[in-house]
């Protein structure tokens, strides 16, 4: 059930799952979109850095996949020394622009069109959890096999309420 709702709290699309931050018309506002249909620059995410008003970068955090972080990661300067450095502490998330990074399998990849980095305060995304977890054993009906089932549902919902408070860095169209 995790796996699925990570999933719908980012591309959902509102109707039988939450709004997810993705969505574009109730999601994270349109930050910035990068020259490359297919890599970023690191002058790119300073722009989505900037592009967040100054409040809410306190409390920001990036979400991508790994593969973004991977491309990000290669990232060199005109030393060839690596711009991103990641973090050496155990327990301390990497950081770009002194703010953490995390990673989701849900985030879309370095494709045109598609928004691969997530940036801002996640804390104005609300999740409504209606009623908890429930689970339910179906011992009747797995009985010939000797079997038990269970079922598990989970009523949530969810939705960005002040979509100023995260962006996107939306990959372009160009080379």
């Amino acid at each position: 059930m995790g796996d699925a709702e990570e999933e719908a709290f980012l591309t959902g699309n509102g109707t039988g799952r939450p709004t997810g931050i993705l969505n574009d018309t109730n999601g994270a506002k349109d930050g910035i979109t990068t020259a490359s249909a297919t890599a970023i620059t690191f002058d790119e995410l300073i722009d989505l850095y900037y592009s967040l008003k100054e409040p809410y970068r306190k409390n920001a955090v990036f979400l991508m996949n790994d593969d973004t972080v991977k491309a990000i990661r290669k990232l060199k300067d005109k030393n060839d020394q690596y711009i991103w450095q990641p973090s050496i502490q155990a327990g301390t998330p990497d950081m770009i622009l002194n703010c953490p990074v995390y990673t989701s399998q849900y985030m879309p990849n370095l494709t045109t069109g598609n928004k691969a980095v997530l940036f801002g305060d996640f804390s104005y995304y609300w999740i409504a959890d209606r009623q908890g977890r429930t689970f339910k054993r179906l011992n009747e009906l797995y009985a010939v096999n000797g079997q038990v089932g269970f079922l598990g549902s989970q009523r949530v919902d969810a939705k960005t309420i002040l979509p100023e408070a995260l962006t996107t860095l939306k990959m372009g169209a160009g080379k």
